[in-house]
C-alpha cells in the first residue's frame, strides 16, 4: 500500500474514533463516510487500488447507517436513557 494512502486511512480511522463516546454505530458511521470520501478523491488510475486497500480496512461501498430500534438513539445506538449524545431530554 503507498504510503500517503495509509497515512490517510490511519487519519480517518483516528479521526472517526474521537469522540465517538466508545459508540460502535457512530464510530462505523463515521469511518465508513471518511472511506468513501477517501475513494472519491483519489484519482482514476489509483482507484482500483484504493478502494482495494479500503476494503482490507473494512471499507462497505453499501453502508447504511445503522437504523435505532424504539428506544435506542439512531446516532449512537445506546438507549436513550443513557446515551451521552446530548440530543435526548
Amino acid at each position: 500500500m503507498n504510503t500517503n494512502l495509509e497515512t490517510l486511512i490511519i487519519a480517518a480511522e483516528t479521526e472517526a474514533n474521537r469522540g465517538c463516546g466508545l459508540s460502535y454505530e457512530l464510530y462505523e458511521t463515521r469511518v465508513q463516510g471518511a472511506y468513501a470520501g477517501i475513494l472519491e478523491r483519489s484519482s482514476k488510475e489509483d482507484r482500483a487500488d484504493t478502494e482495494a486497500a479500503l476494503r482490507k480496512r473494512g471499507f462497505d461501498p453499501d453502508f447504511k447507517p445503522y437504523e435505532a430500534r424504539e428506544g435506542e438513539c439512531d446516532l449512537t445506538g445506546i438507549e436513550i436513557d443513557c446515551c451521552p449524545c446530548g440530543r435526548h431530554p
